[in-house]
């Protein structure tokens, strides 16, 4: 899905937020992008140096907060990042600031809270997210949709919960509260106060994300030969096509974004 989003982006500099085990850098190098590659786990970022040693380097890997950066990028992709954090609307405003105008953002979170299993909780996650809160937040970021999918029905609906029926919370997070973004204790309650933040200083991982521990260890599989070789693009081809006239409805595992910042919005 991810690389029929970017058929139409022109060849530039990126940047991944969370590269994990993944390997998706490889497919932007190969259409002529360059860029830089994340992740607070600095073995996963020490494991892909190794891996491309002998390579001509047009990517580079730091174990660093994405917060911290100033350089502007023509493309930013986020697999599965941005639910780790409580002030998200913060990160998201961050990852505009961070894309030169026009520039594209395409990313990737676990959808319905109905679906919240204690493996959510195990990997930090503060929220699974609902279309309609998705698509405000990207709107009071200036983030202009163009398209957003909601991947994984029927296949991924009916395994999903197998990885976890041992596991399943008693109680997800967000029980007893409202859809609304919960700020870290260093944040103020108000929208208003999100507001100021995201235009006086965006912070840093460590006071953002739900659990920092547990965020920079969900990157990396529990069994990495078994996932490697179950997540080979050939073997979940037929399930990828079945779910494809199921893609614009609101009944899958998770979303796929793609947007843009504005023009003349001066970023």
């Amino acid at each position: 899905m991810a690389r029929q989003l970017l058929e139409s982006v022109p060849p530039g500099r990126f940047l991944e937020i969370g590269v994990g085990s993944g390997t998706f850098y490889e497919e932007l190098e190969r259409r002529g992008f360059s860029g830089l590659c994340l992740d607070l786990n600095e073995d996963l970022i020490q494991e892909h140096q190794q891996r491309r040693i002998r390579a001509e380097s047009t990517i580079v890997f730091q174990s660093r907060d994405f917060f911290t950066l100033r350089e502007q990028f023509d493309l930013i992709i986020a697999f599965e990042v941005l639910e780790h954090y409580e002030a998200d609307q913060l990160c998201l405003g961050k990852w505009g600031s961070l894309l030169k105008q026009g520039g594209t953002l395409v990313f990737s979170v676990p959808a319905h809270m109905r679906q919240w299993t204690r493996n959510d909780t195990q990997a930090g996650h503060a929220r699974r997210y609902e279309k309609v809160e998705l698509v405000r937040k990207l709107s009071d970021s200036h983030l202009h949709l163009e398209n957003l999918w909601c991947y994984g029905f029927p296949i991924l609906n009916a395994t999903y919960p197998l990885s976890s029926i041992f596991l399943r919370s008693e109680q997800h997070p967000r029980e007893a509260t409202s859809q609304e973004n919960r700020l870290p204790s260093s944040a103020a309650d108000s929208g208003s106060s999100v507001r100021s933040s995201v235009v006086g200083g965006f912070g840093n991982a460590k006071d953002n994300a739900t659990n920092l521990t547990r965020t920079s260890q969900s990157g990396r599989p529990k069994l990495p030969r078994v996932s490697g070789w179950l997540f080979q693009q050939w073997l979940w081809m037929p399930f990828l096509q079945l779910q494809r006239p199921f893609l614009s409805g609101d009944l899958g595992i998770g979303y796929m974004v793609r947007c843009r910042t504005g023009q003349g919005s001066g970023r």
